[in-house]
């Protein structure tokens, strides 16, 4: 076992520190017996769940043989155990307890001792949950980690071979009683599925390794094939985005695509994204209209206009309806500002739109959103709904959604701020105009 280590894990013996994950189980006390025996500069992190009794005198015993054999020990309380996804909490408050430690004792390599069952394990339990192929490829070996890695160097050991060496060379380890509980799914697996599996094939954990490394394969293969896609997105100050243009031809690659371009930049999002929305983000790619929009978690949102895609945070759409009478100013909480005056009066700074007014004008002006049925008279003989003066214009969603109508007090709309005005007010009439609606975006 020592020499499959050593050949395995190269990466063992460059890095300058090592914080080792000890629990006291038989796992971990076989790693770190190796690792002694191999005299590499490591540390020891243990983290106590105060789920059982046993915890405290394991916590005890760890701190008793770290010290013995003068080796780094750092270890912490879970304090507050969460009452819902007791697994997944105390899996996220113990990684977090490593990086810890790793950033304040500039630890650059993190070991764990995950083994072949875990591995057969894990790739059972994602297989009946679901999920993409990064998470059906399983554990994997090596993988970045804070502001160094992650390496499971027994990942190619069966628990068998654990448990004999412990035996051969009369290691101190214990038994965590609550792995025997079926509470836990990942339980229910080890006692009940793989067994049978390895009865069924002795050489099920050597096949599960091989399909593990084979679909990591197909994963780097894909990136590889997508990889010029994939780098014509743009990283903007509102998000992310890349044209109709930049996606494969294929359906199936457009799927990875998308998969990697959100694994891509999960750890700036922080977003899961489900099975659920990747498919139907891809139906909307393949087969939906010129512009639409879908909502992804709580503060982000993955639109189509036209040729563009983007990825953006979630705005407030301001729904607010005021009005504004000669000689009044109104501005809003994004910045947008409208005053209305006398053409006479000069205006401090030059506006985005300017709605020009004749002295027939019903006032006072109500800005409002648009609602279904609103109509603008665009020439004489030209009267459209606002919702196909976009459709024509090929007006984007998000700037429909940004859009303004100018409405008299006859309930007649003047214009559609930042596009267009109604010809009821026509700059082109000079000598009609006495009102300018000033516009600042």
């Amino acid at each position: 076992m020592e020499r499959n280590l050593k050949k395995l894990n190269p990466e063992l013996f460059t890095a300058q520190k090592i914080l080792v994950a000890v629990s006291t189980g038989v796992d971990s006390m076989v790693l770190l017996d190796l690792l002694e025996k191999l005299a590499l500069p490591i540390g020891v992190a243990h983290v106590n769940h105060q789920l059982r009794a046993e915890s405290e005198i394991e916590a005890v015993f760890l701190a008793n043989y770290c010290r013995e054999k003068k080796l780094p020990f750092y270890q912490t309380l879970w304090q507050q155990p969460v009452e819902k996804g007791m697994e997944a909490g105390a899996r996220k408050f113990r990684y977090q307890f490593f990086a810890d430690v790793m950033e304040k004792e500039n630890y650059d390599l993190l070991v764990t001792a995950h083994h072949s069952d875990d591995q057969a394990e894990t790739m059972l339990m994602r297989l009946v949950r679901g999920g993409s192929l990064q998470a059906h490829a399983g554990i994997q070996r090596i993988q970045p980690f804070t502001k160094g890695r992650l390496l499971r160097p027994l990942l190619n050991e069966p628990k068998e071979s654990l448990i004999s060496y412990a035996k051969e060379n009369q290691l101190v380890y214990f038994e965590d009683a609550s792995n025997q509980s079926e509470q836990y799914f990942r339980n229910r697996i080890r006692q009940k599925v793989v067994p049978l599996l390895k009865a069924e094939n002795p050489q099920f954990l050597r096949h599960i390794q091989q399909f593990q490394q084979q679909l990591n394969d197909a994963e780097t293969a894909l990136k590889w094939g997508l990889k010029e896609n994939l780098n014509n997105v743009k990283k903007t100050d509102q998000g992310w985005n890349f044209k109709l243009s930049d996606l494969p031809e294929i359906s199936a690659s457009r799927y990875y695509f998308l998969q990697f371009f959100f694994q891509m930049i999960a750890e700036d999002t922080n977003l899961l994204i489900s099975q659920q929305q990747l498919q139907q983000m891809l139906a909307l790619i393949n087969d939906g209209p010129s512009q639409w929009s879908q909502d992804l978690g709580d503060d982000w949102q993955f639109r189509r206009s036209y040729q563009q895609f983007s990825l953006t945070p979630k705005q407030m759409v301001v729904t607010e309806s005021f009005q504004i009478g000669l000689h009044q100013e109104k501005k809003l909480s994004d910045g947008t500002c409208f005053n209305l005056r006398k053409k006479t009066q000069i205006s401090a700074e030059k506006a985005n739109f300017q709605v020009f007014l004749p002295a027939t004008t019903a006032f006072p002006l109500t800005i409002r959103k648009r609602q279904t049925g609103d109509r603008i008279q665009l020439t004489k003989d030209l009267r459209k709904k606002v919702s196909r003066y976009f459709i024509d214009q090929k007006i984007s969603v998000d700037l429909r959604e940004k859009a303004w109508l100018v409405e008299d007090a006859n309930g007649e709309i003047l214009a559609i701020l930042p596009f267009v005005n109604s010809c009821l007010s026509n700059s082109l009439e000079t000598d009609k105009i006495l009102y300018i609606l000033d516009y600042f975006d």
